[in-house]
């Protein structure tokens, strides 16, 4: 139905020279129209590139901000950053694949 979302997650258990350094990077491989549903990374700070189709991202600031939804559509060669432990997302909004490659603080 289009709704996958691969997703390939680098870490210290598959990358062992990344022990102490505290970060993870993850490749995310969206079908068409495909979806990754709201979420958090409760210890993390991410940062967003796509180097291959259209995302629209966003996340929702804390309820001190009114619960503000903060979004872009990401294009090729885009970045974007979700601050920790907020709820965040990301949606494919073309008929093509999109990738998405996130460095996560730890």
């Amino acid at each position: 139905m289009g709704l996958e979302v691969g997703i390939v997650d680098m870490a210290v258990h598959q990358i062992p020279g990344l022990n102490t350094f505290g970060v993870s990077l993850v490749r995310l491989d969206f079908a068409p129209y495909g979806e990754n549903p709201p979420h958090t990374d409760l210890r993390a700070i991410e940062i967003q590139t796509v180097p291959e189709g259209t995302l629209f991202i966003g996340f929702v600031l804390s309820n001190q901000n009114n619960n503000t939804l903060i979004s872009k559509i990401l294009y090729k060669g885009d970045v974007f950053v979700f601050p920790i432990g907020l709820i965040h997302f990301q949606a494919n909004v073309g008929d093509t694949l999109a990738v998405a490659i996130s460095g996560l603080s730890s």
